[in-house]
Order: C-alpha cells, then sequence, then structure tokens
C-alpha cells in the first residue's frame, strides 16, 4: 500500500529529523560547557549550564517544527483551518451559481 502524499501529520523522516535535532542540541550545549569549565576550571558548573541550554533548544526547535501540525491541522502553506489542501482558502460557489445572477 502506497503512502498518501495528501495525509497530514508526522512520518518516520520527521521524527528522526527531530530527534537528531535535539541529540545534537544537547552534545552541543554540553560541550561547548565542558570546554569552557575546563578552561576556567568551574567543573561542572557551565557543563550542566550548556547541558540546560542544549536541552531548552532542543525542546523549542521541535515546538516550532510541530506546531504548525497542531494549529493548522497539517503543512499545508497557506491554507486556513478547515479547507482543503491545495484551495489555499479560496471559495469558488457551486456550478451554475454566480454571484452576478443573484436576485439583487
Amino acid at each position: 500500500m502506497r503512502h498518501d502524499e495528501s495525509m497530514s501529520g508526522l512520518d518516520y523522516r520527521d521524527f528522526l529529523t527531530i530527534g537528531s535535532f535535539v541529540v545534537t542540541c544537547m552534545l552541543l550545549g554540553m560541550g561547548a560547557g565542558w570546554w569552557v569549565d575546563a578552561r576556567l576550571g568551574t567543573t561542572p558548573v557551565l557543563t550542566l549550564v550548556g547541558l540546560t541550554v542544549g536541552v531548552v533548544t532542543g525542546i523549542t526547535g521541535t515546538w516550532f517544527r510541530i506546531r504548525p501540525l497542531l494549529t493548522d491541522g497539517g503543512p499545508h502553506n497557506g491554507a486556513r483551518h478547515g479547507t482543503p489542501p491545495g484551495t489555499n482558502g479560496t471559495h469558488r460557489p457551486p456550478r451554475g451559481q454566480d454571484d452576478r445572477e443573484s436576485p439583487g
């Protein structure tokens, strides 16, 4: 069975990307803190501060990645809530009805 392209949500690649981002942020923050700790002799204070900054950065990045899926119902660019994908919120009158023909 083929993956439906119009299906909204996260797939395994998104989860791998988000997980990699969080781990990278944590390792970079902790590594930077450890490096500064080694230079200043303040072990483990700045290592823990760097780890905390990395965790907060990872959580913030994850939130920005999944927030559009929670608010719009999917990753459709420009679409308003409740509109089908690809319509961008435009309205077409039903066939045979036109605004110019309405009784006035």
